[in-house]
């Protein structure tokens, strides 16, 4: 994806939670065709969900960053942006309150 596409995700200063990684593992945990999952947080506390799928499908890594976009969603604003590489997906996701106050994540399914 180009790079002035990325700005506002690279702009965006993310407020996770420590909770908010188990509440994702959880979540995650109930959703069908999700064979494992590792989730992390990086000293700028943005959010990494890597997500191994039972059997790689882009419809189904959609459904289930849809699912997970829904759960973890702000209700101010959400974006997202999407990247579809050969049995590889990448999700950016921002979603925060009013005055930028949010959470930013990307989630690769494989």
């Amino acid at each position: 994806m180009e790079r002035e596409n990325l700005k506002i995700f690279e702009e965006f200063r993310s407020h996770a939670k420590p909770e908010m990684l188990e509440d994702i593992r959880l979540f995650l945990g109930v959703e069908d065709g999700v064979g494992e999952c590792r989730v992390e947080t990086d000293d700028s506390q943005k959010i990494y969900v890597n997500i191994v799928l039972e059997k790689f499908s882009y419809l189904l890594a959609k459904n289930i960053f849809l699912h997970l976009s829904e759960f973890m969603r702000h209700s101010y604003f959400n974006v997202y942006a999407c990247e579809e590489m050969e049995e590889r997906v990448c999700y950016h996701f921002i979603t925060g309150l009013s005055g930028k106050d949010g959470v930013k994540m990307e989630v690769a399914f494989h």
